[in-house]
């Protein structure tokens, strides 16, 4: 590459198995080292906020747009709605306060902080970044009205830092092990099973779905949690 040249950015509606398969793995090796105290691998919806406190000393907090716009500055990105940051030199999470006034809500900021660890974990350099989460195209309450439909693929293609702090979360808040005994019930709707199981919303239960799916399809879903 030359000086002064980036790369470009790839942009994927899904990732590979591969990838898929290594977020899995380090998702479990994570599982592993929660003590009891914190989370004892079976209660649910999963504490991913003390997860993050606890394990990565990292400060949740839950701020308006208005507070995530000013830690931002400039937005060449053009992000129209944030829903989550991650502060990697303060060491704090920031979650939409505005959201929480939606039925949906605490199960979005769940699905926010996992996706803001995902970054913190996965995607961390030697200074300290700010991570953001926009609000996707269509995310709402027609989250929990899509009639069980599952499609993997994201309208709108991103970052693949992006696609990977989403897997992460979805895989922190449903482990492998109990998606897999859920599925092999075969349940008349997966989708809403899964929902109502781990306490997530549409999108992270169809994302957890296919993901197991594509998984099993190259033999690469790792072993039991």
């Amino acid at each position: 590459m030359e000086e002064g040249r980036r790369e470009p950015i790839r942009l994927v509606t899904t990732l590979e198995p591969e990838e898929l398969a290594r977020i899995e793995e380090e998702v479990q090796v994570i599982r592993s080292c929660v003590p009891d105290w914190v989370w004892n691998g079976r209660s649910l919806p999963v504490p991913i906020d003390l997860i993050a406190r606890e394990i990565y000393s990292l400060r949740v907090r839950v701020v308006s747009e208005e507070a995530m716009r000013e830690a931002i500055g400039e937005d060449p990105e053009g992000h129209y709605g944030l829903s989550g940051l991650l502060l990697s030199g303060e060491g704090e999470i920031w979650v939409s306060k505005g959201e929480l006034d939606y039925d949906w809500g605490s199960r979005r900021h769940r699905f926010t902080v996992g996706h803001e660890l995902g970054h913190f974990v996965m995607h961390q350099s030697k200074q300290p970044r700010i991570f953001c989460r926009e609000i996707e195209n269509g995310e709402s309450a027609e989250d929990e009205s899509a009639g069980g439909q599952i499609d993997q693929n994201d309208p709108v293609p991103r970052p693949v830092p992006e696609a990977e702090a989403n897997s992460f979360s979805a895989a922190m808040l449903m482990p492998i092990d109990e998606v897999r005994k859920r599925l092999a019930a075969e349940p008349a709707d997966p989708v809403a099973d899964l929902q109502e199981f781990f306490g997530v919303n549409r999108k992270p239960a169809v994302r957890r779905v296919e993901t197991l799916r594509l998984l099993q399809g190259v033999g690469q879903a790792g072993g039991q949690g």
